[in-house]
């Protein structure tokens, strides 16, 4: 009787802490524009900023872009956590691994002791921002407070400026343009693009698929910590220049490399300074002849150079 008892009140505490957990999983409501270029017969140029949160674009058929911007719901506590933990493993469950702590700075501040007795209200929306001027569209969420992911549709033809620093990935599908991408914590992907392409990331890995190159402008791939893995179409002319302090480079391309290293002089002793030669610690290489430089450098993390089947 007393076991039965006990599984009654287990099972209770369950149902409870999982009520809670769904209400906070229900998303609040998506703030959403659609918003004309200038001039939608020429190519515009989108650029976003993201502190808080991921990024999507995607292309489409259309002339207008649409935005869409969703605050993530709230994190789960640390006593709610190790409610259901206890309760699971009195269970016999197996939860996952727990979550790397949150950085200070991202915790939850303690509540004054003048709210005592009180709720905290907070915002629900991501407090999005929209401007355009001679076609360049500036997008920004105030998610400093809230972590805010944003989703935009864009004409194909369309050139992005994107950035993230936290809490977020980005990705972008069938767009054709200059793309330039940074995010700080996080990976990007890009999948199914044309034109140039630079993508620079601290943390995370950078895979990219592109349909088509474009043959007078030079591209550049680089992380500090993360692979960069890159599909090119199988007849691009490319000179490869790619760097990795502890990695390695690999590729399903025929490269003709250079065998003789870059070598950079400078000699200033006759103002008073100092003569300096050094050697380029990099692999230099050629596919299908050569042609604009595309750049490659990680420092903790493999090159992957592939060709679209």
């Amino acid at each position: 009787m007393k076991r039965k008892r006990y599984y009654q009140l287990l099972a209770g505490a369950l149902l409870l802490v999982s009520a809670g957990l769904l209400a906070m999983a229900q998303e609040p409501p998506a703030e959403k524009a659609t918003v004309k270029f200038s001039d939608p017969s020429k190519p515009g140029q989108i650029v976003v900023e993201n502190m808080r949160g991921s990024i999507t674009v995607k292309g489409y058929e259309g002339k207008e872009v649409i935005v869409e911007s969703r605050v993530r719901e709230k994190a789960i506590s640390e006593q709610e956590t190790q409610v259901v933990k206890k309760i699971s493993e009195k269970m016999g469950r197996i939860l996952p691994p727990s979550p790397p702590p949150v950085p200070e700075f991202e915790r939850e501040k303690k509540t004054p002791d003048k709210a005592a007795g009180m709720k905290k209200i907070e915002a629900e929306t991501a407090g999005l921002t929209i401007e355009e001027e001679n076609n360049v569209m500036r997008v920004e969420a105030e998610s400093w407070k809230r972590t805010t992911d944003l989703i935009i549709q864009v004409p194909h033809l369309t050139s992005l400026k994107l950035s993230s620093t936290l809490q977020g990935n980005i990705v972008v599908e069938k767009v054709n343009g200059e793309i330039e991408v940074e995010n700080m914590n996080g990976s990007i992907t890009l999948t199914n693009v044309s034109g140039t392409v630079v993508v620079d990331t601290l943390n995370g890995e950078t895979v990219v698929t592109l349909d088509r190159v474009d043959p007078g402008k030079p591209m550049s791939f680089s992380s500090m910590n993360g692979d960069i893995d890159l599909t090119l179409p199988a007849d691009v002319k490319a000179t490869l220049k790619m760097k990795t302090e502890r990695g390695e480079v690999y590729s399903d391309f025929d490269i003709a490399l250079k065998v003789a290293p870059q070598k950079n002089e400078e000699d200033s002793r006759k103002e008073g300074g100092k003569y300096r030669i050094s050697f380029e610690k990099a692999i230099v290489g050629t596919i299908n002849g050569g042609g604009p430089e595309i750049q490659f450098t990680t420092f903790n993390g493999d090159i992957y150079i592939r060709k679209k089947k």
